[in-house]
């Protein structure tokens, strides 16, 4: 128990599949537990759930220098107070070094949490400062911890392995191998997730023959592109076997799509859409070259994953090919899949590193 010990976050946004992590926190800590986020994130895009206002607290994200800094504003005096607090382990919020330094000097403790590295690490010694002005750093993954643990030798580092399903959502979305009869996106409908090189790939596909008429391909989530890839679909002779469903985050929904996958597909970066695959027991196929987020260690290939050539229509084409003949194999694997996820990657596992780091516990 940590008794009357505040124990506060500041962070960029609160998602929805956040809200699996944080719940369970308020409810074993009360009050004890705060979290403060803004609306949107970077770019606009994420943003935060409206459910998560019921529970926790809003306060406002000021994007400055085109956009690629945040000063964030509201809960200054809390946060500076807090016995433990954690932010985010971005260095381009402004914020966060004026919060870390005055919590410095006054002695108390501060975490980091999120992403060892960001994509362009172009000066080292401002992130290597950044980081000694905190007392520990909670990373995603136990690479980072290792990374992290060699370039700066003496620094506390945990793991809180990124996850956005619960134990009991780890349930295999089982099916007949006939059942099985879609290629399916789950996330956002962004550039930078390379959504159109799927659509591209699966009209390769089927105007080779590699997968019969009966595969569709179904999108599930919304994002700029969305108007201009529905426009690309109707225009590709196969529209009808293009579906695009909006954003879906209800479980029960969400499995009936899996439930009828071939394989989920990550055209462009890994993200959390791969955990939420493999809970439901379903591999994915993912472009190999890419930046990919801390969930790209969750991806094992052969077992739940399959890589292609990124930017490559014609090779993702192919692999489709590879799971449909493959499909009965991989519907067995189902059960596999899910348990191992429901180990590794649900919420629980989650919440016990931020339980060990706030109550003291050593392993």
């Amino acid at each position: 128990m940590t008794g009357e010990k505040t124990i506060y976050m500041q962070l960029p946004i609160i998602p929805d599949y956040r809200m699996g992590v944080f719940l369970p926190l308020r409810e074993r800590w009360g009050e004890c537990f705060e979290v403060f986020a803004g609306e949107f994130d970077f770019g606009g895009s994420p943003v935060s759930t409206s459910e998560a206002w019921k529970h926790f607290h809003k306060i406002e994200n000021h994007y400055l220098c085109g956009g690629r800094l945040l000063w964030q504003a509201g809960a200054t005096k809390q946060v500076i107070n807090a016995d433990l607090l954690i932010l985010n382990g971005n260095m381009r919020f402004l914020s966060n070094w004026m919060i870390q330094v005055i919590r410095k000097l006054l002695g108390r403790r501060t975490l980091l949490w999120g992403h060892a590295e960001g994509k362009v690490n172009r000066v080292p010694y401002l992130r290597s400062l950044y980081l000694s002005l905190s007392d520990g750093f909670i990373a995603y993954t136990k690479a980072q911890r290792e990374m992290l643990l060699k370039r700066y030798p003496g620094m506390e580092v945990w793991v809180a392995p990124n996850s956005c399903v619960a134990a009991s959502d780890c349930v295999p979305a089982l099916a007949d191998v006939d059942e099985v009869r879609t290629v399916l996106y789950v996330g956002r409908l962004v550039e930078e997730k390379k959504v159109k090189l799927l659509l591209e790939g699966y009209i390769h596909a089927r105007e080779h023959k590699l997968i019969p008429e009966a595969v569709k391909l179904v999108f599930v989530g919304s994002g700029e592109q969305g108007a201009l890839l529905e426009q690309q679909a109707a225009a590709s002779g196969y529209g009808a076997d293009i579906d695009f469903a909006g954003h879906v985050s209800e479980v029960g929904k969400l499995r009936e799509f899996y439930r009828q996958a071939l394989c989920s597909v990550s055209p462009g970066y890994v993200g959390l859409s791969a955990t939420q695959s493999f809970s439901f027991g379903i591999p994915m196929l993912i472009a190999r070259n890419e930046f990919h987020s801390p969930e790209i260690e969750a991806c094992r290939e052969g077992f739940n994953a399959v890589f292609f050539e990124s930017d490559s229509p014609r090779h993702l084409a192919e692999c489709l090919d590879e799971m449909y003949v493959s499909r009965q194999q991989w519907c067995g694997r189902r059960p596999e899949i899910s348990d191992w996820t429901k180990e590794c990657y649900s919420f629980e596992a989650m919440c016990a590193t931020f339980i060990d780091v706030a109550e003291g516990v050593k392993k």
